[in-house]
């Protein structure tokens, strides 16, 4: 064998270990389940429709793609013409590793290591947890790509500051910016290396603080763009970098296989290298710095790194670099030191009498683990299945239902995929949300973390948004979970079926498609063509300058015995495996953790049965009491709080533990046999309404002029402001046709003619309404903007105030039954009410709403949430007798009645009961019908 092969035999290894390994997992794509896989799809399919127009439409209603880093879904848009979206991301990551490999091999070469020590960087590399982790978990493949980019421009840098050559310049200038526009972490690496020159004066000097401007300068003109967009922009708030994140999972998971370098860092760091200490403490330190080998130099910078990696996970910070990112780039540094260690281990081995055994076994536990992580993707606690889209997206490419936006529902993360493959838009997205990071001990309230809880950019909260949908043009939202449905039925949404993979269609009638065109920021041409061209053009550039023969430019001498010590590779691992089996173990002996396990196993599924207290929530947090009760007993008393989408509710369980030889085993109090009553079945007949057809037309015309519109009549009403200066619309508003009616009603606030506050009415209504029946109408105005309603009550008087109101509806057919009957009486100032469900099926969550009437109208609305009723069973509650503290601003006269009103309101509607010392109240139920389940 010659001397050049046997140089690079190791590194033929690793790329043959590669394509065995990261093969393997581009082939099962692996990489799909990643965190960021998705976000990486979407961003791919806008470049490939417009690669010099970096602005998309389908999320949050419009938003530039100039604050990512683009390189990474260039590249895959551009892959994507021949090899589809999954098969260019799968194609993009292999390259992303060989590119990372081969960089880690030349800059470890460039540290003076020699070949030897270089392949075995490129193997702990590829074999290392923080790669395992950022390809196959995080879907950090654009740290991993900008990583390699910059590793592979470190040797022509310092080649450039020691010689100035403009070869050298071109090489490492058009690393830099292909490393930034792939990650804005990734230059770090660049300034790392600019570390680990020797002092050096006149034009060296100057061109080294030349590159070391260069790396913040770069990544300022990459930003430069997404400052210049004219008109509004739609900015997209960032998650805390806490959250969605955990220390163990983001920092000390992708260092394990490098941890048993630990003690030879610490031991280089305190060691005294050859070159003399004389001098100042400032003079000793350079000198010692100047001294120590090139490799211990490249480690300082990674620990500072990872020291700002668990910063970020622990304070506040100023960068938006993730944790994970930060990480991955401070194990790169590391891991010449860790190359350097384990080869005076195993060359020690060898020496010895005795075969290095227990040297294979610690190396195969820390690969075997390393492998072993691609396996956290199953324990996501947010994130389902893979869901077959197909039906999905022909149901959105029928009867042009793109045109209208769509919100999701238990998607998580594939919402990324389904904007990828779908020109139908969304106001939501994935950049607002914090990390669905696997958790394989996730503890209680882990499952409540929804994405739909949180509020989506320039719209605000989802009931907001659910109530006032003809905003954002939100027509459909695709639900493969229940529990938004009771927030989905009583803001006026309707379930129009399931399809063939299980996602619930629900619809909002009456909402106007999306606009052909839309108003949108702009960015100057030539700078949206060079954002789409620059960052592959550097890439392509960068390939082309590199050269595929690596010499070694030196070999230093190996560590010292007092830095690497042979016993570390043994007893760090060792140690490492034996506490943290110790500590998982010594967990089932602690009776609060097995309180939590117990509650996080039982709530994991939720129950298809109980409404509120069912399938429409998740347990949001628990707080764990132990009490002992006896030799190796005790109780545990667990303050539960649940999140619903109508609101938290809180409860109490009590759990009797029992120490064994497992630890604590847990049971839970008060249980024991339950009878069911057997349920009453109804003697009437059920009833289905018609449902009438939509207008036909030949001619042009908008969408809102074929559909079927039945008479409504709104009411006299009143505004009013209660103690805390929130301001309300209470009225009535009465269906008077002889057609059912899906009805959407829209107050307008004006002053002095001019419209300053409008809204929808919400949860404290019914929107679908029988021929003469009538809802309660409750609706809160936003806040005035820049005024307050006494500042307009003082300078004008009432005057100037007016309120508009327009009811508009649609024929329906739908959600027309009554099953609940009630009985009510008044006692102690609280209406006493008892419902029952009369109908053969199940009413999974009933809301009753109480109006209260006095002399001049409805005074107040109340409303209040009910439990899950079978047939026959009854709900009991109370609401108060009386409406609270409000100051009445503004009597709202009845809009005119026209000519095709059928039904007139009566004096005195059906269902009133009078209430003692004047006034009146009725009540409604808005009643959602519990999901057919196999």
């Amino acid at each position: 064998m010659t001397a050049s092969r046997r140089r690079t035999r190791l590194l033929l290894l690793a790329l043959l270990l590669t394509g065995a390994y990261h093969g393997v997992l581009v082939l099962t794509r692996t990489g799909l389940k990643s965190a960021q896989a998705a976000e990486w799809l979407f961003l791919a399919s806008a470049y490939a429709r417009a690669p010099l127009d970096p602005f998309d439409d389908r999320w949050y209603g419009g938003v530039p793609l100039t604050g990512v880093s683009p390189l990474l879904p260039q590249l895959i848009g551009a892959l994507s013409g021949p090899l589809g979206l999954e098969g260019a991301y799968a194609a993009a990551q292999f390259l992303a590793v060989l590119t990372l490999l081969y960089g880690t091999y030349r800059f470890t070469l460039l540290l003076g290591a020699g070949p030897r020590a270089a392949g075995v960087v490129t193997l702990l590399t590829l074999l290392g947890s923080a790669l395992t982790l950022s390809v196959s978990v995080f879907g950090q493949l654009g740290a991993v790509l900008g990583a390699g980019l910059a590793l592979n421009a470190a040797p022509a840098l310092l080649a450039w500051v020691g010689r100035g050559r403009r070869r050298d310049l071109l090489g490492w200038a058009a690393g830099l910016l292909a490393a930034g526009a792939a990650h804005s972490a990734a230059p770090l690496l660049l300034l790392g290396t600019l570390a680990l020159l020797p002092g050096v004066a006149g034009a060296a000097r100057r061109r080294s603080v030349l590159a070391a401007l260069a790396v913040p300068g770069t990544l300022l003109l990459l930003a430069l763009p997404d400052a210049l967009w004219v008109g509004e922009v739609t900015r997209v708030p960032r998650p805390d970098l806490r959250l969605g994140r955990s220390a163990w999972l983001t920092w000390a998971l992708p260092l394990a296989s490098l941890a048993w370098a630990a003690p030879a860092l610490v031991r280089a760091v305190r060691t005294r290298w050859a070159g003399g200490a004389a001098g100042t403490p400032a003079q000793r330190l350079g000198t010692h710095w100047r001294a120590a080998p090139d490799s211990v130099r490249a480690a300082l910078p990674g620990t500072l790194l990872l020291l700002a990696a668990l910063g970020s996970l622990l304070l506040p910070v100023p960068w938006r670099a993730a944790p994970e990112t930060l990480a991955l780039l401070g194990a790169l540094l590391l891991t010449p030191l860790s190359a350097l260690a384990a080869l005076r281990g195993w060359d020690a081995a060898r020496g010895g009498a005795r075969p290095p055994l227990a040297l294979l076994v610690s190396a195969t536990l820390v690969i075997l683990g390393s492998v072993s992580l691609n396996a956290l993707n199953a324990t996501r606690v947010l994130e389902g299945p893979p869901l077959n889209l197909t039906p999905l997206l022909n149901f959105i490419e029928k009867d042009e239902h793109w045109r209208y936006r769509y919100l999701t529902v238990g998607f998580g993360t594939q919402l990324g995929r389904l904007s990828a493959q779908t020109r139908a838009a969304t106001p939501s997205g994935l950049w607002h949300l914090p990390p669905d990071l696997p958790q394989p001990l996730a503890p209680p309230g882990a499952g409540a973390a929804l994405p739909e809880r949180l509020d989506l950019p320039g719209l605000g909260r989802l009931p907001e948004v659910l109530t006032h949908p003809d905003r954002a043009h939100l027509k459909f939202v695709y639900a493969r979970s229940d529990v938004l449905d009771p927030l989905l039925f009583m803001h006026g949404w309707h379930n129009i079926g399931t399809l063939e993979n299980g996602v619930v269609v629900w619809e909002r009638e009456d909402i106007p498609p999306v606009p052909a065109r839309l108003a949108r920021p702009t960015l100057p041409a030539p700078l949206g063509a060079l954002w789409g061209a620059a960052p592959l053009l550097a890439l392509l550039v960068s390939a082309l300058l590199l050269p595929l023969g690596v010499p070694a430019w030196r070999t230093d001498p190996p560590l010292p015995a007092g830095v690497a010590r042979p016993a570390d590779l043994i007893l760090v691992p060792l140690t490492l495996c034996g506490a943290a089996l110790a500590l998982l173990l010594a967990q089932a002996y602690r009776p609060g953790w097995a309180a939590q396990r117990y509650l996080v196993s039982v709530t994991a599924q939720p129950a298809t049965t109980g409404g509120l207290r069912g399938p429409y929530s998740r347990l949001d947090g628990a707080r764990v009491q132990v009490t002992a009760a006896g030799p190796g007993r005790a109780q545990a008393t667990v303050h539960e709080r649940w999140w619903t989408p109508l609101g938290d509710r809180r409860a109490t369980r009590r759990l009797d533990l029992t120490l064994g030889a497992r630890g604590w085993q847990v049971r839970e109090g008060g249980t024991g046999s339950v009878t069911l009553r057997r349920p009453t079945r109804s003697p009437q007949p059920e009833v289905v309404f018609y449902r009438a057809p939509r207008r036909i037309t030949t001619n042009v015309t908008a969408p809102a002029d074929v559909l079927d519109r039945p008479v409504l009549q709104v009411l006299p009403g009143r505004l009013t402001r209660d103690a805390r200066g929130r301001v309300w619309y209470l009225s009535e508003v009465l269906c008077a046709d002889a057609r059912p009616a899906d009805l959407t009603v829209t107050v307008i606030l004006r002053v002095n003619g001019e419209r300053v506050a409008q809204a929808n009415v919400g949860l404290f209504a019914q929107h679908k309404l029988r021929s003469g029946e009538r809802s309660p109408l409750r609706v809160q105005l936003p806040p005035l903007p820049g005024v307050t309603l006494d500042d307009l009550l003082t300078a004008g008087g009432a005057g100037r105030l007016s309120v508009e109101v327009g009811a508009r509806a649609v024929v329906t057919g739908r959600h027309l039954d009554r099953p609940l009957v009630s009985r009510s009486r008044v006692r102690g100032g609280r209406i006493e009410v008892q419902a029952r469900n009369a109908s053969n099926g199940t009413v999974a969550t009933p809301m009753a709403l109480l109006t209260l009437f006095d002399g001049r109208g409805v005074s107040w609305v109340y409303a209040a949430a009910g439990p899950e009723l079978p047939p026959g069973a009854s709900w009991s509650f109370t609401l108060p007798a009386a409406p609270p503290a409000t100051r009445e601003v503004l009597a709202v006269p009845a809009p005119p009645h026209t000519d095709l009103v059928t039904v007139q309101p009566r004096p005195v509607p059906p269902g009133v009961f009078p209430l003692p010392g004047g006034g009146a109240y009725r009540l409604s139920f808005v009643t959602l019908p519990a999901p057919e389940r196999p």
